[in-house]
């Protein structure tokens, strides 16, 4: 946490939205930054005339707003059915209630809506009730793994509350939003894909990850790659150019050749001019 503070903002991002546009909100911050995750819901909301008006709006209609995060349909469909779920059970879009509720009881609430992701559910409890829990998502869950702090084989639905016992609940929210301000790195985006990257076979040591986040800030594999790119269109500039020079005739050459031609396009047409002389015609006379 230490070495994340350093390279990123420890200012926790501020939460004070309703229940139900925070529910909102997590849809919107899920595998992205907290700053991109406020300006869509901010152009969800002003874009339509209500919450009403966005429950009963199509996919396709509110596709456009999530263009800059990614996952457009997904998210869309998660939108409308918590809208469309609160409206059916409340008749409103109010959900002010929870805050009173106990943490099993406003979990059981959260669970009954069926679009909810585990990061969103989890990330409405932390934030709404406190709750000590570290909310993941795809791309916390891989950094988490990189890091060490969670095993290879660790699920997101479980990877919650597996994050919460590596922080006391007072530094939880911090560590939260120091591991989306890592995972949501673009620096650091190539490190973090375990498809491409994998994690080694005999596992990470959490106590070697200090020193391993130091040589990443120092040398991430994205200033790696323009390295080797600049390298190699170094290397094809120079057997272009290479190329150029054998193929270039010496000036000396090339004027005696144009000479040569000369001379010899002069001598065709002095013998085409002569091949092609007059016949004389034939005398009146000589035809009576």
């Amino acid at each position: 946490m230490t070495l994340l503070k350093k390279r990123y903002s420890a200012t926790l991002p501020k939460y004070d939205r309703p229940v139900l546009e925070t529910i909102l909100h997590g849809i919107c911050l899920e595998n992205t930054t907290n700053e991109l995750a406020d300006q869509v819901l901010e152009d969800l909301l002003d874009g339509f005339h209500d919450l009403n008006e966005i429950r009963v709006s199509t996919i396709s209609e509110l596709e456009p707003v999530f263009a800059s995060v990614g996952d457009a349909e997904w998210r869309s469909y998660r939108i409308r059915s918590v809208l469309q779920y609160v409206f059916d059970k409340e008749f409103c879009f109010d959900l002010e209630g929870m805050r009173k509720k106990t943490l099993e009881q406003a979990q059981k609430q959260l669970t009954r809506m069926k679009a909810l992701t585990p990061f969103v559910l989890n990330h409405t409890l932390q934030v709404v009730l406190g709750s000590h829990l570290v909310p993941a998502d795809e791309k916390i869950l891989n950094a988490s793994k990189w890091l060490g702090l969670l095993p290879a084989d660790e699920s997101i639905e479980t990877a919650s509350d597996s994050l919460k016992s590596t922080a006391r609940k007072s530094d939880a929210p911090l560590l939260s939003h120091l591991l989306r301000c890592l995972a949501t790195d673009e620096e650091l985006q190539a490190d973090f894909n375990l498809d491409k990257n994998p994690l080694p076979e005999e596992g990470v040591d959490l106590m070697d990850a200090p020193s391993r986040l130091e040589d990443l800030f120092a040398n991430p594999l994205s200033k790696q790659k323009k390295k080797t790119v600049k390298k190699k269109k170094a290397a094809v500039k120079g057997k272009k150019a290479v190329t150029k020079v054998k193929k270039k005739v010496p000036a000396k050459k090339t004027k005696s050749v144009k000479k040569a031609v000369k001379k010899t396009a002069a001598k065709s047409s002095a013998t085409k001019k002569t091949t092609k002389k007059k016949v004389p015609k034939k005398s009146s006379s000589t035809k009576k």
